[in-house]
Parts: C-alpha cells; sequence; structure tokens
C-alpha cells in the first residue's frame, strides 16, 4: 500500500467508531526513546523514519509533529504522502492538543492506545480539552491494527553484569532505593523504563537495536522486588545471581492484573512520566494503593556514576578512540589513492574496526555518517541505496559510538577531505570555541546544566548562529546513549559522575553541517570559603581536525587548551594502533 493508503484505512476505522482524531506516537510502552521495529507506526503510516515525531490523523488532515533536529529529514520523508510538517520546535507552531481543540467539533472523540502515551501527557491532554469536551478512548490502535506484516517483538537471551563492571550489586542497590522511597514516605515503585530497570537489576540484553535493554516492567516494595519479562530467554545462571539479590521473575503481561489486584496497603510512587497510562489506570483501580505521583528516584541514582563505572568508561572511550584512530588512518589512505566509497560503506567500515575492540556489544546507536549537505540534517543516517558518494573535497561527519561491557560512547568529529569554504572554516573554528568554553568551565554546587549552557551558545549568537537541539546529553553506562535526567536544558544540578556530552554544532541547510563532540564527567573540584566547586574531566581521546581551523579566531588560551588535548590524545591512543593509525595520529595530533 501507498502512505495515503494506509492513512486511508485509518481513516475508514475512524470513521466506523465515531472516532475524530487519532494521535499516533513514535513510541513504545515504556516511552523509550528508540524502540523496536515492532513500533515503529508512525514510519509505516507517514514515511517518516526519524526517532521523534507524532502523526496525527483527522478526516480531512495528516500532520508530523517533529523537533528542530528532523526538519530538513521530516520535509523530505514526508513527499512520499499527504502528510504535512508541524514544527514543534517553533514558538508560532501549535501543540497536538492546542490544535485539535481548535479544529475539532464539540464533544468529539480523540483515539490512542493508552500503553503508547504517558500518564503525565494524557493527563495534559484531558486538562486541555474539558472545556471543548473532548474526550479520549484510550483503548484505540487502529493504526497498529491495519499494519499488515507488522514486524514482531524479538526477546533476546538476558546477561548479568558482573560487580566488576558494575560497581555495585543489585542487593545493594535495592537497599539504597528502598531507602530512598523512605525518604518520600512511599512504600513501593512501579517501573517501566527499560534502562532503569536493567540498571537496578544489573542486567542486560539486545531487544532494541544499539540499546542493550531488555522488554520488562518492575515492581519494588520494601519486602519484594519483580521482574516482569519473559523467563524463557533468561538462563539459569541469572534467575540464580537474581534470586541471590532478593529479585523473582513474573511473566511481562501479568503487571497489569497483579498490580490492580494486589492486597497489601501500600504508598506507591508510580512516575507519570514515565509510566504508560495504561499501567497508570492498573496501579490507580486497585482499592489498596495510594498512588504518590512523583518522580522514580532511580534516574538520578543511575546517572551518578560510581568510581568502578567510570574507570571502566574511560577504558571504553580508550577502545573507541582505537577504532576511531584505525577508521580515519584507513580512511585518509584510502582518499589518496583514489578509491570510492559512500556514506554507507564508511559506516560499516568504522563499525568492523569497532568490533576488533575489547568487548564490543554493538553500536550505541546508528552511525551518523553525513557528507557535505547531508551533515546538516542532524540525525541523517546513511542508506545502501542513497549513500552520497565521498569526493576530496569539503566535509564529512562522523557522529557514531559503542557499546562496551566497560561504557557507552557517543563520539562526534567533522574532518576536511579537501578545499572547504571560507563560510566552513569560519563555522568549524566557531563550533570548537564553543565546545572548549563549556569544556573548561567551574562552577559552584548547586548549578544544573541549562546555568551553563549559555557558555557553548554564546560564541554562536555573536554571528546570530545558534543550533535547534540540546548542546549535550546524558549517557548511560552499557545502557541508553540518551540518559536524564542531567543535561544542559535540565534543572536538575550537576553532581559527581554524572556524564553528559559537549556538541554544539552549526547547521545550514543545503551546504554543510558541523558538529565536535567530547563526552565529559563531572568532577568535584576545591572547596573554599565560597562553597564547593566542579568541573568536567573528558573521556573521549580522538583528535580534532586542525586543518578546518581560522587560527585568527582563536585565543592564545583556547590554542594551548588544543594542543594539551592533542598531546594527551596521541599518549593515551598511539600505543595501542596499528602503525597506520599511529602514523595518522601523530599527523592529526600534531601541535599548532
Amino acid at each position: 500500500m501507498t502512505i495515503n493508503e494506509r492513512i486511508g484505512k485509518v481513516r475508514q476505522k475512524m470513521q466506523e467508531n465515531g472516532i475524530a482524531a487519532c494521535i499516533i506516537p513514535g513510541a513504545d510502552p515504556h516511552m523509550s526513546e528508540y524502540f523496536t521495529s515492532h513500533w515503529q507506526t508512525v514510519t509505516y503510516l507517514s514515511g517518516f523514519t526519524g526517532e521523534a515525531g507524532t502523526f496525527v490523523i483527522t478526516k480531512d488532515m495528516a500532520g508530523l509533529w517533529t523537533d528542530g533536529r528532523y526538519y530538513i529529514q521530516a520535509a523530505a520523508e514526508l513527499s512520499a504522502g499527504e502528510g504535512i510538517l508541524f514544527k514543534a520546535s517553533e514558538p508560532e507552531t501549535p501543540s497536538i492538543q492546542k490544535y485539535l481543540a481548535e479544529h475539532l467539533p464539540e464533544g468529539s472523540v480523540v483515539g490512542i492506545n493508552g500503553r503508547l502515551f504517558s500518564a503525565a501527557y494524557v493527563k495534559k491532554l484531558k486538562d486541555e480539552w474539558d472545556k471543548k469536551n473532548i474526550t479520549i478512548n484510550t483503548h484505540v490502535d487502529y493504526a497498529n491494527e491495519t499494519w499488515e506484516e507488522r514486524p514482531k517483538e524479538e526477546l533476546t537471551e538476558v546477561y548479568d553484569l558482573p560487580l566488576e563492571y558494575c560497581g555495585k550489586s543489585t542487593a545493594d542497590k535495592l537497599k539504597e532505593l528502598r531507602e530512598e522511597l523512605k525518604k518520600q514516605e512511599a512504600d513501593a515503585l512501579v517501573l517501566s523504563k527499560l534502562d532503569n530497570i536493567a540498571w537496578l537489576y544489573n542486567i542486560r540484553a539486545n531487544d532494541v537495536m544499539c540499546n542493550p535493554v531488555l522488554i520488562s516492567y518492575g515492581f519494588v516494595s520494601q519486602s519484594e522486588a519483580i521482574l516482569y519479562t519473559d523467563s524463557s530467554r533468561v538462563p539459569s545462571a541469572v534467575v540464580k545471581t537474581l534470586k541471590e539479590n532478593g529479585v523473582e521473575i513474573h511473566a511481562y503481561e501479568d503487571v497489569f492484573d497483579e498490580l490492580s489486584k494486589k492486597g497489601e496497603k501500600l504508598a506507591v510512587l508510580c512516575d507519570k512520566a514515565e509510566a504508560n497510562f495504561s499501567l497508570y489506570e492498573a496501579v490507580s483501580s486497585n482499592p489498596q494503593f495510594t498512588v504518590m505521583e512523583k518522580t522514580s528516584p532511580i534516574p538520578l541514582m543511575k546517572a551518578c556514576k560510581n568510581e568502578t563505572e567510570t574507570a571502566n568508561t574511560f577504558k571504553a572511550y580508550l577502545y573507541d578512540g582505537c577504532a576511531e584512530a584505525e577508521f580515519y588512518g584507513w580512511l585518509f589512505e584510502e582518499m589518496e589513492h583514489g578509491a570510492s566509497h559512500t556514506e554507507w560503506t564508511l559506516s560499516e567500515k568504522l563499525l568492523s574496526f569497532r568490533q576488533q575492540q575489547p568487548n564490543f556489544k554493538g553500536d550505541s546507536f546508528i552511525s551518523i555518517i553525513g557528507y557535505r549537505e547531508n551533515a546538516a540534517m542532524m540525525h541523517y543516517a546513511p542508506q545502501p541505496d542513497t549513500a552520497k558518494k565521498i569526493e576530496r573535497s569539503h566535509l564529512l561527519l562522523n557522529d557514531s559510538g559503542g557499546q562496551y561491557l566497560m561504557g557507552t560512547t557517543d563520539t562526534t568529529r567533522t574532518f576536511a577531505l579537501g578545499e572547504i569554504t571560507d563560510e566552513e572554516r569560519r563555522d568549524f573554528t566557531i563550533v570548537l570555541k564553543s565546545v572548549i568554553a563549556l569544556t573548561t568551565a567551574h562552577w559552584k554546587e548547586g548549578i544544573c546544566g541549562r546555568e551553563l549552557d549559555i557558555l557553548s551558545r554564546n560564541n554562536l549568537w555573536q554571528l546570530g548562529l545558534d543550533y535547534r537541539c540540546g548542546t549535550g546529553h546524558g549517557v548511560g553506562y552499557l545502557l541508553n546513549v540518551h540518559e536524564g535526567p542531567q543535561s544542559f536544558r535540565s534543572d536538575v544540578p550537576l553532581k559527581e559522575g554524572m556524564v553528559l556530552t559537549i556538541e554544539p554544532g552549526i547547521y545550514t541547510e543545503g551546504s554543510h553541517g558541523i558538529r565536535t563532540e567530547n563526552a565529559v564527567v563531572v568532577r568535584k573540584g576545591e572547596k573554599t570559603e565560597y562553597g564547593q566547586f566542579y568541573h568536567f574531566e573528558t573521556f573521549t581521546v580522538v583528535p580534532i581536525d586542525t586543518t578546518c581551523l581560522d587560527l585568527s579566531l582563536m585565543t592564545a588560551a583556547e590554542i594551548k587548551w588544543l594542543n594539551d588535548y592533542h598531546k594527551h590524545v596521541y599518549e593515551t591512543v598511539a600505543p595501542h594502533v596499528s602503525a597506520r593509525a599511529k602514523q595518522w595520529l601523530e599527523k592529526a595530533t600534531k601541535a599548532i
């Protein structure tokens, strides 16, 4: 079927059942950023392949709401059907709830699948629509019901993460979690975010591409800890370890029935931003439960990496730095010999170098290898049949990372493959100045990422430039490459052990995209009469292309930072790579 035929089948179902609008999110039941092909319904209906998008269908409109990272990509991909783009990051764009409130008749019914929306979002919809008597049917899943040959969920084998990698046993994590719950006067906690569950129980799997998590729910009280998942894929050794740490396994779908009927009187913390509406509804329907709508303590606990995790993450970035050095050493040799490559063949070659590193478990996200104007699409992913051919000119952007037993990596570099324009050179230099400005920050205890963000953006603002995304994000430990609550948009104070990326960029549609990204960890600095100070320490050990710089725009302090950084990169990586990679490293890290 064509895109429009698929939309038409949904509209037919809507008409048959008196539904005025359907909202189809890019989501799974666990509010995951990345999810399996089983839940990629937005792509099926609209043609949009980005990770963040919500598709809305009414009788006469089909629209995709997505953020600034995807404007260019979405505009191109929606052309396959009738879908129109709503630029969700722009202040003039109405939210979905406001748009439908303005365009639907009073008394309309909007259909959603309650398992694919957070309880908090459903409340927001109800609050907006109550004044117009618009109601919600939470059992509408027409998009998936009409999806022929929909992919099935693929459950993979679960494995545990030994103490040498995770640094803290499940029993100890449960003890700390229960203490946190007591502080909030809660008896129990419902878990539905996959990375929270994997972290708490020290288990991993490969159910979601690039995210080593398992499809599951969880429940923790002062007396029990339950993992809801398909037990047939949990090896007996893992079951034994979980049991020794006080965790029992129940069937995945049993979570709804068990939580709605549990007979014990409990004050249950249920984070409405994390729990899907159907799960929240099951918990709320239990007369024995008092539901506490508070933020789960797990994300903050998980975000502050322990010393074992931090030390291991340095190793992960060493391995990744070696893979990147091997890749660039190979690439520039190939370019000199006139070899023909595309963005796709480069992404495959880069993966092959990562696969040669110790304890590699897979990519941490789909690699973004963008040449020239393709790099202006922040989350561009090359495809075998459409990937752009690489030439000996202009810029190549490589944003990629790996999953290792020692941690999760995420690095972006932009390299010149030949002559570049004055504009490209200026933009490259401004982006690097922004990286340095934030990397070298020192701040007092209690400062959050949002308050530091201006240090990065200021260099761009001086030229009337900006980027339509965050300056960086938290990173998990052998978990999701995007992790909260820490970021440079967040009001959460930065604490020791938090891992973030620093990745400003400049994206000029139809011309070029430039991003330089390092990962850092928050460290305690000196304590003075004015309080405790903090700073960043950098994990990433990949050279930054000095041939792209306009040195007249850089200060002496910035040049010194870059030379010191390159000296560290060479001394760290060079002893562990091939002669070709070492030769490239020596040239790429030469002092300027």
